[in-house]
């Protein structure tokens, strides 16, 4: 008796208080809809960034709905039963958008995993398709106010719930797939709630629907609720929206730490930067002037056995001893300045290391000075300026592969001419890519493995393959006698590896 009584007395206050309850519940999905569209410009690579525009609208249009509910009842004393209707038809589009909204939301969320296509054609193909079918019977059938109840209705069994739990499912992956690798096990709970919140929303809006004659509204719905709690379901959605708002607010934490993660990597790149320019200055104003000086010492050398060779007072057994020192002092001569063209080939890497630079230009400078060290004929192409970047780490990795295959054009394909391409594929994140392609016309023999130069000359084919597999990339080597040898590079962005540029 006493349940029944305080039952009573929930639905006596309830019910004056309605308007408010539809406020508070709009309310809450507008805090959604406006924090989550402040997070819109988040410069982030992960996928959760890039699905929240659609989480935004969402709550927005939630908002928008959930306020006609309190809206349209007032203007009955104002408009006559047609222009109530037309209200009534303009929020069952609005929730329909909100739905497929929510829909949108969800799809993004399991990028890369659906198709480019399907994600765009299945939200707009199925809001305009169920909006004609909406249009049609509103202009075409008698105007019937319980018509609209069990339109809404099915958008929220047909739409609502599906949409719902694909969102909860998407949360799951996002937090085990993308922001678990950040090592934050609360991050990754609170996105898990949040989509446990998801499912209880396809409960509480998909299923407590509006009492209708059709099956399942007809046994479970929002009176059901009202009359064994004598609460009305917009405190039940406003309490869902509320767990919802609060584990996404908590969420958003993760683009923080991914901020500093950021500002830690930048950091070390600096370092590195700084230590690079360090080590190529001391590598130019120390060991590379050393080395100089010896080979102006042993040039030296070279001239005075040179003199000596040419004295009348010499045995044959000294000219012999003498043409066998010239020949050592050439070896060693051509060895000096085989480590001195070494030497600055390895400052001019490290100084181009440290520089700040687009891909396209860091290759710009590798491709010139190939050309200007070989007199190769060399040639450059690429697309036009893309729409995203690489990180530093990852430029480097590209570079140096590309530097061993310019290398070995150099040192084994007798090569007369040389293409290096660059080429951004795809603007979206499920498809975009970058390829590198490096071409001759040489022999299109590929290095085999044997003593070459103090080293294998299978090494640097070895080196290109693991830099591309630290890089999540695919590297093709292509050899045909006679044809040349083509070196194709390209990296997928598979793991939203890849910084779109704002």
């Amino acid at each position: 008796m006493d349940w029944l009584r305080i039952v009573e007395q929930y639905k006596a206050f309830f019910a004056v208080n309605d308007t408010i309850v539809q406020f508070v519940h709009g309310q809450v999905f507008l805090v959604l809809g406006v924090t989550m569209a402040l997070q819109w410009g988040q410069r982030s690579k992960l996928g959760l960034a890039r699905a929240l525009p659609f989480l935004a609208i969402f709550g927005l249009l939630e908002a928008v709905a959930t306020w006609g509910n309190a809206f349209i009842p007032l203007q009955s004393s104002l408009l006559p039963a047609e222009g109530i209707q037309d209200l009534r038809f303009l929020q069952l589009l609005v929730y329909l958008a909100t739905f497929m909204a929510l829909l949108a939301f969800g799809i993004k969320l399991h990028e890369p995993g659906i198709a480019r296509p399907v994600k765009f054609i299945i939200p707009i193909t199925g809001y305009v398709i169920l909006s004609l079918l909406l249009l049609v019977q509103y202009v075409f059938l008698p105007s019937d106010p319980s018509r609209s109840l069990i339109v809404e209705a099915l958008f929220r069994y047909l739409v609502c719930i599906p949409s719902a739990l694909l969102v909860a499912l998407g949360l799951r992956r996002q937090a085990s797939r993308l922001v678990g690798p950040l090592n934050d096990e609360r991050i990754v709970n609170v996105l898990r709630l949040a989509g446990y919140g998801f499912v209880l929303y396809a409960f509480v809006e998909g299923i407590l629907v509006t009492p209708v004659a059709i099956f399942p509204a007809s046994l479970i719905n929002s009176q059901v609720l009202y009359n064994l709690t004598g609460l009305p379901v917009g405190i039940a959605r406003a309490v869902v929206g509320l767990v919802i708002v609060v584990n996404f607010l908590r969420a958003m934490e993760v683009f923080h730490i991914e901020t500093d993660r950021m500002a830690q990597d930048l950091e070390r790149e600096q370092s590195l930067r700084t230590e690079r320019e360090r080590i190529s200055r001391d590598l130019h104003d120390g060991t590379i002037q050393s080395i100089y000086a010896a080979g102006l010492v042993l040039d030296g050398v070279r001239r005075s056995v040179d003199e000596v060779s040419v004295s009348p007072y010499l045995t044959l057994n000294d000219s012999e001893l003498l043409g066998t020192a010239r020949v050592q002092l050439d070896q060693v001569m051509t060895s000096l300045n085989k480590a001195i063209q070494g030497i600055r080939s390895y400052i001019y890497d490290l100084r181009s290391a440290s520089t700040d630079e687009d891909l396209a230009h860091g290759l710009v400078l590798i491709t010139s000075e190939f050309r200007n060290r070989t007199g190769i004929e060399t040639k450059w192409s690429s697309d036009s300026q893309s729409s995203f970047t690489l990180r530093p780490d990852q430029r480097q990795h590209v570079y140096q592969i590309a530097r061993e295959a310019l290398s070995n054009i150099t040192r084994h394909a007798g090569a007369s001419q040389v293409s290096v391409e660059l080429r951004y594929d795809g603007h979206d994140a499920t498809d975009r890519a970058v390829c590198l392609r490096i071409s001759d016309n040489g022999s299109g023999l590929l290095p085999v493995s044997g003593s070459h130069l103090g080293g294998k000359v299978g090494d640097g084919l070895r080196n290109m393959r693991e830099r591309a597999k630290l890089l999540g990339a695919s590297l093709d080597v292509k050899g045909l006698a006679g044809s040349g040898t083509v070196v194709t590079l390209v990296l997928r962005d598979v793991e939203n590896q890849i910084v779109a540029r704002r």
